[in-house]
């Protein structure tokens, strides 16, 4: 806490959903290092011990926005990471069923992944994937002092979209639509349908803090799949696609 008192000037990005989180946390590190030196929670270090040993460990003065994971189990625990961070823009992926022996019901999940949005406070910013039964539904349930914006591929009122969507054995290409009306043509070699939405969050925040769309184009160009979520190899006989550490029904 006090590493991160001392150092006012850093932007915090939150990173929170059901699924989702890794992917979209690692595209959005992508698209800001081309403007600025970031650091971003590694692996699974998405609780407040992970979150505490990526501060003490990883951040350096030299670092101007920091990227975090933000896991939760049961209700309170996104808050707690907010509260030691203090985000100023988050990302909320999706909400789904997971983690119900402790959550209890759907609704506290859904209150849970939004406690990212609520600590963001007047002049905060929000990209929440209208894609999402269970972001949609929340929608409206609760009333915040930051500014909340929508994307989604199927959803026809959010305000940033994917279009001309192509899909190929070599990845994926499609137009970013932002809200302010800028379309971005992107060639990714991620694939499915879940990973334009991951696209779509990142380029959203990043373009928020100034990341310009040739940026976010030849940051997308250059995206990784994530390990064995959705990553495609091949031995020239057999292509394997590895979605092994999916668990989520959704």
């Amino acid at each position: 806490a006090a590493i991160l008192e001392s150092r006012k000037d850093l932007i915090v990005v939150g990173v929170t959903g059901s699924f989702g989180k890794t992917g979209t946390k690692n595209y959005l590190y992508r698209m800001l290092s081309q403007k600025y030196n970031t650091l971003v929670t590694p692996g699974n270090f998405n609780t407040t011990l992970g979150v505490i040993r990526t501060v003490r460990e990883h951040l350096r003065p030299t670092h101007k926005v920091f990227i975090v994971e933000m896991g939760a189990k049961q209700t309170g625990d996104i808050q707690e990471i907010c509260e030691l961070v203090h985000p100023s823009m988050g990302i909320v992926t999706a909400v789904g069923k997971m983690h119900l022996e402790t959550f209890k019901t759907f609704e506290n999940i859904q209150r849970t992944k939004f406690e990212l949005v609520r600590s963001l406070g007047a002049g905060g910013f929000a990209a929440v994937n209208l894609d999402s039964a269970g972001i949609a539904s929340w929608m409206g349930q609760e009333n915040y002092e930051a500014e909340v914006s929508t994307y989604g591929v199927s959803a026809p009122e959010a305000a940033a979209r994917a279009e001309n969507i192509s899909y190929s054995a070599s990845g994926t290409s499609f137009d970013i639509v932002l809200p302010d009306g800028n379309r971005i043509p992107v060639r990714t070699r991620v694939v499915g349908a879940c990973n334009i939405l991951n696209i779509l969050g990142a380029a959203m925040v990043a373009s928020r803090l100034g990341v310009t769309p040739s940026q976010i184009r030849l940051a997308c160009a250059a995206l990784e799949p994530v390990e064995h979520r959705l990553s495609i190899s091949s031995n020239g006989l057999y292509t394997v696609v590895d979605d092994a550490y999916n668990a989520n029904p959704e």
